[in-house]
């Protein structure tokens, strides 16, 4: 059940409706239960176009006050993630770009990261090249840089 996601609607809180993607009227015809994979799909659409498939997919009378969520299993629980949909338009690497030269920002994501994994982090501590620097964080294992990118995006 490791490394299991499922695009899911919060029916009430805590209480998860899982769907299936070949239920829904949308490309592709397959599904997938890789986090990637179901970001990648979900890009496609905005919250509104999911919702609308499932709702004409007659598997769930979902409402507006239902939010869609990404599930998974981690130590014996179901844990909840953000949806990566069309509507959110912030790109990561320009905004890492442009905060390069602020050190506390450096050390923001530094730490951040220091608590998300247990990589070895010694190639972004004190980074003197922004090429390099946003390629070591693009090395790091996909799960970590989308919980980076949310933790960018709240900011």
């Amino acid at each position: 059940m490791e490394d299991t996601y499922y695009l899911a609607v919060e029916t009430k809180p805590n209480n998860y409706f899982p769907i299936n993607l070949i239920d829904l009227n949308l490309i592709p015809k397959n599904t997938t239960t890789k986090l990637e994979e179901l970001d990648k799909f979900t890009l496609n659409y905005t919250i509104e176009e999911l919702r609308k498939a499932i709702k004409e997919s007659n598997i769930l009378d979902i409402d507006d006050n239902m939010p869609l969520v990404i599930i998974y299993n981690e130590k014996h629980a179901t844990r909840k993630i953000n949806v990566l949909t069309k509507d959110i338009s912030f790109d990561m690497w320009k905004y890492i770009k442009d905060n390069f030269s602020n050190k506390n920002f450096l050390n923001k994501v530094y730490n951040f990261l220091q608590n998300k994994t247990s990589t070895n982090l010694s190639a972004i501590k004190n980074p003197q090249d922004i090429k390099e620097y946003i390629s070591n964080l693009a090395k790091l294992p996909y799960p970590v840089t989308r919980k980076l990118y949310f933790y960018l995006y709240e900011k």
